[in-house]
């Protein structure tokens, strides 16, 4: 699967969770925000950023309402999309947000120019989903 066919699923699955939480502003603030800090800071600090506001990550069709919509939400889900497409794109094997820092860290530069047009893609694809009247 190419990188827009994964984007593409994922938006799929925003579009089941924003018919049952009715929007999903969370998640696009935070897609909005992570590729421009990845660029200003770099995947590892963006990362860690992500993951201190966090403290876990969760997967979209697990996560409550409240994580979507809520200000100052949205960080775990997303952290959720960013190790699915670490896992997917950079071959990583990890499984939680600090194991992926880990193993980022040994080549952040390739994976960031490997990821970093998948986020920008999820970016755009969130801001169609979220606009999108259900």
């Amino acid at each position: 699967m190419d990188y827009i066919d994964f984007v593409i699923e994922y938006g799929k699955k925003l579009e089941k969770k924003k018919e049952k939480c009715e929007k999903i502003d969370a998640f696009i603030r935070r897609a909005e925000d992570f590729p421009s800090l990845v660029v200003q800071e770099g995947l590892v600090p963006a990362m860690t950023f992500y993951y201190s506001k966090a403290g876990n990550a969760v997967n979209v069709e697990n996560a409550d309402c409240d994580e979507l919509t809520n200000e100052g939400k949205g960080y775990s889900v997303y952290l959720g999309f960013l190790i699915d497409v670490l896992k997917s794109f950079a071959n990583l094997k990890c499984t939680s947000p600090l194991d992926c820092i880990k193993e980022v860290r040994q080549e952040e530069i390739v994976i960031t120019r490997k990821i970093l047009p998948i986020l920008v893609e999820m970016k755009k694809v969130s801001n169609i989903v979220g606009k999108r009247v259900v």
